[in-house]
């Protein structure tokens, strides 16, 4: 590995920093940018991530790796099975507790989630 201030570059020539994620082990892992990233859905102990050009890749780290990872970058949970990037949302109708994001993907929000979520968007 070679440091380069902030940023490390690894063998292949892939920055990993603030901007990008690894999916998959460090040496033969899958770097994908955060903004690219358009919501994350939980399945069992693993969790698919939806990208925006239409590719879903399933990681095996749970959601709640991904909240915790991804909270400073604009992303928040919705539900126990949605994790969003607040900066893909498109509308949110609150009387229907629905969330549309670009690519005409619409995910819940769950009843529990509904008021931390709507101040969450006032904040914004």
């Amino acid at each position: 590995m070679i440091q380069v201030e902030n940023n490390t570059i690894n063998t292949h020539g892939i920055i990993n920093n603030k901007d990008y994620i690894c999916l998959g082990s460090k040496h033969k892992g899958q770097y994908i940018s955060k903004h690219s990233i358009l919501f994350v859905e939980a399945y069992e102990n693993y969790a698919w991530l939806y990208l925006n050009d239409n590719t879903k890749l399933l990681s095996s780290k749970p959601i709640g790796y991904y909240e915790d990872l991804l909270a400073s970058d604009g992303f928040t949970r919705i539900h126990r099975s949605y994790l969003i990037n607040i900066s893909h949302l498109k509308l949110y109708e609150r009387k229907y507790r629905l969330v549309h994001l670009r690519g005409a993907i619409t995910l819940p929000v769950s009843h529990r989630k509904t008021h931390t979520f709507s101040k969450y968007l006032q904040s914004a």
